[in-house]
């Protein structure tokens, strides 16, 4: 089971958006993917199934899992009623399961008076597996910073992929965030955090030039390298090609552009499914470059192939 969870020191990054595409993506090329909402804003949820869930969603399921536990329900859960399908845009037939996100923060003492709370995301995915028969790859969409129930996504064990915005503020910010977080795997897990973390810059100025992009990567690449010089970034310094404009340069991170936007995956889908992907220079194709360069660096952090099953 491959399991990676998409987290951010903050919001508004593009967390969500790229947990989207990536999932998609993977759809695709094979996978059985599996999209948990972890976020208590189910902003995911709204964008994957339209709307949001308030009678079947993570929040019900785990009241459902809690009472169960305490013997205090009988019956089995159905979780048909709490899967839903996502079919992703501008494709003949993929789709994706969603567990739909729900505020668990407002059960959070019924979750921590329960014995081994940690384990009961695991105990969820553990019954959807059993249901559907199937090993899914799993993609998690979470809350900001180091949030409450994060110890539940170690019972899954996993990738963890950070997002953050390029300024100097953020990174000093993420920096410590990225900390925590390894401080956490590192008391708490059989692995090293620098085999299961990676980052990515995204929301670059749309009015940078090539060259002002790699040199701000340069600043933010030795305040991270830093505080924490084995996390490597999801880069590629050997792929040169026009990411942000007529400059050939590496791939290191994301520029902000309406088409690495929810709106765009929604109304024209994914982006390495788009026409002209391999036009060179191009102003059009400049974002599909950039999700190409990190859709690949991504799949060798993950030892994944192009296609799996």
């Amino acid at each position: 089971m491959l399991v990676i969870t998409f987290i951010s020191a903050s919001g508004g990054v593009g967390k969500t958006m790229l947990a989207i595409n990536t999932a998609a993506h993977l759809a695709i090329d094979g996978h059985k993917v599996l999209f948990i909402d972890f976020d208590p804003s189910a902003t995911a949820t709204r964008i994957l199934l339209g709307r949001s869930i308030e009678d079947y969603n993570l929040q019900t399921l785990m009241k459902n899992m809690i009472r169960q536990r305490k013997g205090k329900r009988m019956d089995q859960i159905n979780i048909d009623n709490y899967i839903k399908i996502h079919r992703i845009p501008k494709t003949p037939s993929h789709e994706i399961r969603v567990l739909p996100g729900g505020n668990i923060y407002e059960i959070s003492t019924d979750i921590k008076n329960l014995p081994e709370w940690g384990r009961l995301l695991r105990d969820i995915v553990d019954l959807i597996m059993n249901t559907y028969n199937y090993e899914p790859t799993i993609v998690i969409d979470s809350p900001n910073w180091v949030y409450e129930f994060f110890e539940m996504t170690m019972y899954l064990g996993g990738y963890y992929i950070a997002v953050t915005r390029p300024g100097g503020h953020e990174i000093s910010k993420f920096t410590e965030f990225l900390r925590s977080i390894s401080n956490i795997i590192s008391g708490s897990a059989n692995t090293k955090p620098e085999e299961i973390i990676t980052y990515v810059v995204n929301q670059y100025r749309s009015n940078m030039k090539p060259r002002e992009i790699t040199e701000k990567w340069g600043e933010i690449k030795a305040v991270i390298g830093k505080g924490l010089p084995n996390i490597m970034p999801l880069v590629n310094e050997d792929a040169i090609d026009c990411y942000y404009g007529k400059e050939k340069t590496p791939f290191v991170g994301f520029k902000m552009r309406d088409e690495l936007s929810i709106d765009n995956y929604m109304a024209n889908g994914p982006l390495l499914i788009r026409e002209g992907r391999r036009k060179d220079c191009d102003e059009r194709y400049m974002p599909i470059k950039q999700f190409n360069a990190y859709y690949s660096t991504l799949k060798n952090f993950l030892k994944i192939s192009v296609t799996t099953e």
